[in-house]
């Protein structure tokens, strides 16, 4: 029996007809996203044993084989994730930085304005017109403190929705995946490979890359397992779960990332930890954003509490002590809003934050534990814990109104329990203690007149006075104190050395009657031994400062402390003016201006930063497809040359098959 030239002929035209067909495929996919080369694989068919030689039959096509590096793929699918974290991440910051450049100067020149108003009020303390510029500039200030806030607010929101419409792109990409795997599974039931769908699934796989982390798991039928965040299975098989947001569960704006189940069953997933657009959204308003946030409450907090201590150590034209500038910062709603608790605490204790030490305060967020009987308090940027304790409160707050605090370092603030109910064990909260502090700067004082320019008390040291000892005024903690200097009565203050080295203190009023010392812990005080000492009497904090030595041994220096209001006299303009240089914040390295500045310097270098870092990674990304297109993609010039090489094969397969008939019509001719 001889070999079928026929046969032969047919094996190779159709063998040349398929390869033809697959190059002009990838010809008319060249342009298609996520498109990989396809190439024909060919094998002969069954020899024809002769004797001892073996003779060829022809052809066949064995598989139409992707051309597809599975490593390169997968370093494409990681380079887009760290990609699009790191796009969004840079996009969003450089939008914050123009933000704070172009509003923010707003803050600083309203506060400038009102400092400069203060300054005014100095030489002519009576004028209403002047105090009237001075309480429009103070509305000025509290009115471009909250825009600044209200734009944060809405950027806040903006990351939020962004967040919710990446989940819901996540989901229907599951969706499609398990349809993607259906078909795939069907196809390949006959063993053979169904390319052009795998490649639509792989750039499906792709494109989730972009919204978060994605790991696979090939199964036998050939679908596969899609595992996104920390292994949270998205797909398996032809199943999808949804990925969605909810409220989160301590802060309800704080939105949080679920994947749920089609049974709907929810578990909860660290958002952070999915990558791509989500995590840098998530990375983004958790960090810089609420650090913007916080650092203008921040400064709302230190301008109202600041102004509204240096009112309240001055008199008004009405001879009152003054009343605050702004909204008092331990307003009670304001105590309140600064406490969150979570929703599923096993108690339905209600917490509040009262600020105590502004120069403390850092703008950060902080976890609060309940334990075992104790709260721990964890700084939610640094991450350090602390243990806070009972607040020994004088007069004793109501039953079940304890307060607590940290000691060494004092964070600034002291937690209250506010509703009389009892914490049990799991109870969690966050605190907020700045957070709202922007949105609450209110100017209070509503009458020129209210203004306290005047000091209320002055120290005037005796002419016979020899040493260079210095006594001032710290505050004016209470003027309904008994023995508090007023229009008819004064205090006086002796200081003298005896034995060397320690100085005697004492204090009477104007009949003579002596007047009790006291330190900062309110033990009696009757002596020092020199230096710098701070001590209470008759409702005033004192400082005396330097060596009070008199002439001669037990002689006494005199301080007079005497009632001082008067129209002219401005001695408070001059405290409050003074607190545009003083350094009152960030443990008394900070100015007020210090703290906005410092924010803004930090969101511009931040954004400096993430620009660069999403240059780096837009390179990377792009050398990752580079690569991969290299291996995969579809180069004309070489399907140009493959397109001329199959249609001459295809030319000489048929002239085999011409050739054969040639020779069948001359073996018919011969018989005849």
């Amino acid at each position: 029996m001889g070999v079928d030239l026929l046969q032969l002929g047919v094996s190779g035209l159709l063998a040349s007809q398929q390869q033809l067909s697959t190059t002009g495929h990838n010809i008319a996919n060249v342009n298609q996203e996520g498109y990989s080369r396809q190439r024909i694989i060919q094998e002969t068919t069954t020899p024809f044993n002769s004797g001892a030689d073996f003779m060829g039959t022809g052809t066949k096509i064995k598989q139409i084989q992707r051309v597809f590096d599975q490593f390169r793929y997968n370093e494409v699918v990681y380079n887009q994730t760290e990609n699009s974290g790191a796009q969004v991440v840079a996009t969003k910051l450089a939008r914050l930085d123009e933000t704070m450049s172009l509003v923010g100067p707003n803050i600083t020149k309203s506060l400038n304005d009102l400092f400069a108003a203060v300054n005014s009020l100095i030489d002519v303390p009576g004028d209403i017109g002047l105090r009237e510029v001075m309480l429009a500039k103070a509305g000025t200030l509290a009115q471009n403190v909250q825009s600044m806030n209200r734009t944060l607010d809405a950027e806040y929101n903006a990351v939020n929705e962004d967040v919710t419409a990446s989940t819901e792109k996540i989901t229907s990409i599951a969706s499609q995946l398990a349809r993607l795997n259906r078909d795939i599974v069907t196809a390949s039931a006959n063993k053979g490979s169904p390319n052009d769908l795998l490649d639509k699934r792989d750039e499906l796989l792709k494109d989730l890359a972009q919204y978060t982390k994605v790991t696979t798991v090939p199964t036998k039928d050939g679908s596969v397992n899609v595992y996104i965040a920390n292994g949270q299975t998205l797909v398996t098989s032809t199943t999808s779960f949804s990925v969605k947001t909810v409220p989160g569960k301590i802060d309800p704006r704080k939105v949080e990332i679920v994947i749920e189940s089609p049974s709907g069953a929810q578990q909860r997933i660290d958002g952070k930890s999915m990558g791509g657009t989500i995590g840098g959204l998530l990375n983004y308003r958790d960090n810089a954003l609420t650090e913007a946030i916080n650092k203008v409450g921040l400064t709302a907090v230190a301008i109202a509490e600041t102004f509204n201590v240096a009112q309240s150590q001055g008199m008004d034209l009405n001879g009152l002590t003054g009343q605050p500038l702004f909204t008092d910062i331990n307003d009670p709603q304001s105590v309140g809003r600064r406490s969150l608790a979570a929703s599923d605490n096993p108690s339905d204790l209600v917490g509040g934050v009262s600020i105590t030490d502004i120069n403390q305060l850092t703008g950060d967020d902080y976890r609060l534990d309940y334990l075992g009987g104790t709260y721990t308090l964890t700084n939610m940027n640094t991450g350090k814990a602390q243990a806070m304790t009972l607040v020994v409160e004088t007069p004793p707050p109501a039953a079940g109104a304890r307060s607590f605090a940290t000691a060494n370092p004092s964070n600034g603030f002291i937690f209250k329990e506010r509703n009389g109910v009892a914490p049990l064990d799991g109870d969690r909260f966050e605190l907020h203690p700045t957070r709202t502090g922007a949105s609450e700067l209110n100017v209070e004082l509503t009458q020129a007149e209210h203004i306290a320019a005047s000091s209320i008390v002055e120290v005037y040291a005796n002419s016979d006075n020899v040493n260079s000892a210095k006594l001032e005024i710290v505050k004016v903690n209470n003027r309904a104190a008994a023995n508090f200097p007023s229009s008819t009565s004064g205090l006086t203050l002796q200081a003298y050395e005896a034995p060397v080295g320690t100085f005697n203190l004492s204090m009477v009023n104007s009949a003579g009657t002596a007047i009790p010392l006291t330190d900062s812990s309110g033990a009696a005080l009757t002596s020092y031994g020199g230096g710098a000492i701070e001590f209470n009497a008759a409702g005033i904090t004192f400082k005396l400062s330097g060596s009070p030595k008199g002439q001669t041994a037990n002689a006494p220096e005199k301080y007079d402390i005497n009632f001082s209001f008067g129209s002219g006299n401005s001695k408070n303009m001059l405290a409050m003016a003074s607190l545009n240089d003083k350094k009152l914040m960030n443990e008394g390295r900070s100015t007020l201006a210090d703290v906005y500045e410092e924010v803004v310097t930090s969101v511009g270098s931040q954004a400096a930063t993430a620009r660069i870092e999403a240059g780096a990674s837009e390179t990377l990304y792009t050398q990752a497809v580079t690569r991969m297109s290299n291996t995969s993609g579809v180069n004309l010039d070489e399907e140009a040359s493959n397109l001329l090489r199959f249609q001459q094969a295809y030319a000489a397969s048929a002239r085999v098959i011409s050739t054969a008939n040639e020779i069948f019509q001359t073996l018919l001719q011969a018989a005849r």
